[in-house]
């Protein structure tokens, strides 16, 4: 990785426009061919009953952006990694390793197929559907990542107020997958990612956006969070009444619906017996809908299938309160006999887990009550989840009246236990946002009872 000042950014070979086909020094094209071959060579000499190649290439552009000089930080990286998965008759193995050449494209299948003979046995994905695979990354320009930074600042920015970080991330990721059958497989990412961290008297505020790489991004949205998060925490504040009902806007309500996202994980559920034999009970209330879309418009993910090959469709968790089931891979699906669902990927290193692609509340319009505490402002924390399945929060917000804000708050604490602060819901509002500070989820307000206590 290299990094550079303000007056240093020299165009690099990963900023041209088009994309580029060389990568880490290595040249994807190339490297997909040889993927292929190898898989080849390694199912004739071995009596597997099954084989998987992963050729994955990365590259990263991150800027922090000093508001008050102008002043910028940049650091780049790319790496190009192979994962191999080898069924046995006597079980599975896994092996991973950074690629330097064509070489360790052989090397990381011969170590899973030794690793096979002693490794529990997973399940064989279905084989995927063919696409061409990727001979290229998107390119990543600095230029555009400062110019991006500088409309931001001028964009977003309540006036006046203490910006302790501005960082603008963009990444671009390929990946080839071949099948010891010859199938091959290829998927590109290219994502942009902004996250600004601002100073009030009563704690810093983090918040951001992210879209695909080459799609516009709506800021009108973080400007207004923006806004409203310092207005609360600026200024004389009183105590919360407790008795009255919770209004959590999207930016408080995010780290909830974060920490379920985490809870609908197949493995997760596999761990968790009693929240696996709910499937098909109707734990919530009718006002509660969850579903996972990797091709929402307002997601930064534009994913057709997941990193096992299988197809990523928008997927239904929970439908007016009546629990569906959870988010698979090809392992945790065979381990509670059900169907995968293309949400297994892959971190650097290990085997396909299940993750969300675009997990949200489905929007209503439900009416508020008279009065109620409004937060609107999540104040930053060392932690949103101390314990699995609780959330932890601190906010501020305002009391509202006959919906009139007639006084400020203290920012309040709130420990939240997931699956029951979500059957206590009472409504779900119209105005979705996704958060990357979220994990990428997405949520509208939420209505729930009183629950600061008396």
């Amino acid at each position: 990785m290299t990094a550079s000042g303000e007056h240093d950014m020299p165009e690099s070979t990963s900023e041209r426009p088009g994309g580029t086909a060389s990568c880490a020094g290595l040249d994807l094209g190339e490297l997909a061919g040889e993927a292929h071959a190898r898989m080849a060579s390694f199912t004739r000499s071995q009596a597997s009953t099954g084989a998987e190649l992963v050729l994955s290439a990365s590259r990263r552009l991150s800027l922090e952006y000093e508001v008050g000089t102008g002043r910028v930080s940049l650091s780049r990286g790319e790496s190009v990694s192979a994962a191999a998965r080898v069924w046995r008759e006597e079980g599975s193995g896994f092996a991973s390793l950074s690629v330097g050449d064509a070489d360790d494209l052989g090397r990381v299948l011969s170590e899973a197929w030794e690793r096979g003979r002693t490794g529990a046995r997973s399940p064989l994905p279905a084989l995927p559907a063919p696409t061409e695979p990727p001979r290229s990354l998107p390119g990543l320009s600095a230029a555009q990542a400062r110019e991006q930074a500088e409309h931001l600042a001028r964009t977003v920015l309540p006036p006046g107020v203490v910006v302790q970080a501005a960082v603008l991330t963009y990444s671009a990721s390929g990946s080839v997958l071949v099948r010891g059958e010859g199938i091959v497989q290829g998927h590109v990412d290219a994502r942009r990612e902004a996250i600004v961290r601002c100073e009030t008297s009563r704690g810093a505020v983090v918040d951001g956006v992210a879209a695909p790489l080459g799609e516009p991004w709506d800021l009108e949205p973080l400007r207004a969070r923006l806004a409203r998060a310092v207005d609360a925490l600026e200024g004389p504040a009183e105590a919360a009444d407790p008795g009255l009902p919770l209004v959590l806007r999207p930016a408080v309500a995010a780290p909830l619906v974060a920490a379920l996202s985490w809870m609908l994980r197949g493995d997760v559920a596999a761990a968790t017996p009693a929240l696996a034999r709910a499937v098909g009970k109707k734990l919530f209330p009718s006002v509660l809908s969850v579903e996972d879309d990797p091709r929402h418009p307002l997601g930064a993910w534009r994913r057709s299938e997941d990193d096992e090959g299988a197809p990523a469709r928008p997927l239904r968790l929970v439908d007016e309160g009546r629990f569906l089931g959870f988010l698979h891979s090809a392992a945790t699906a065979a381990l509670l006999g059900v169907v995968p669902n293309g949400r297994g990927l892959r971190s650097e290193g290990s085997p396909p887990t299940p993750s969300a692609l675009g997990l949200f509340v489905v929007p209503r319009a439900d009416a508020l009550p008279e009065h109620y505490t409004e937060l609107v402002a999540r104040v930053e924390t060392f932690t949103t989840m101390p314990r699995p399945g609780v959330v932890s929060l601190m906010a501020g917000g305002w009391e509202v009246r006959r919906g009139q804000r007639v006084r400020r708050l203290a920012p309040v604490e709130l420990r939240l236990p997931v699956l029951e602060t979500l059957r206590a819901l009472r409504g779900v509002g119209a105005d979705l946002a996704f958060f990357p500070t979220a994990d990428g989820c997405g949520t509208p307000t939420l209505l729930l009872p009183p629950l600061l206590g008396g």
